[in-house]
């Protein structure tokens, strides 16, 4: 019996494996999310775009946009920005709230964003000197990360 459940186990495994990478695929910008599409169209309109990619997993769906100078914007399955990055050129930064803007204009003036990631409570920026910049959702500054 216990033969049969270890057996059963690894071929389930097996199948969620297996599966889990066939669910992640090329598709066409227009199978974007509405809201992403728009993001794209506002701060990367004219970009070549490489390729668009959708990975479903268990609990979630992410969408990649690669861009022909190597930008990189990744958004969830509704179509909100996770992160931005770019390690070429300097990223767009128009759609950072205005607190975040005014500080990066105060104290960083001349720097390049090159990483953009949003989390759930959080904004972290990188700027083209290495220098990552943490915030609060709403734009207040927290603290310089190591």
């Amino acid at each position: 019996m216990k033969k049969q459940l270890i057996i059963l186990t690894t071929l389930l495994l097996s199948v969620f494996a297996m599966r889990a990478e066939s669910l992640r695929r090329i598709i066409s910008f227009e199978e974007l999310p509405k809201k992403a599409q728009t993001f794209v169209g506002s701060y990367f309109n004219g970009l070549e775009i490489t390729f668009v990619r959708m990975e479903v997993e268990l609990t979630k769906t992410e969408y990649t946009v690669r861009f022909g100078n190597g930008m990189e914007v990744e958004f969830n399955s509704n179509g909100d920005w996770v992160e931005v990055e770019s390690h070429l050129e300097c990223l767009p930064k128009g759609f950072l709230d205005g607190k975040i803007l005014s500080f990066l204009d105060q104290h960083h003036k001349g720097h390049c964003l090159h990483e953009i990631a949003r989390q759930r409570h959080k904004i972290e920026l990188e700027l083209s000197n290495g220098l990552q910049l943490i915030f609060k959702k709403n734009g207040e500054f927290l603290r310089y990360n190591d």
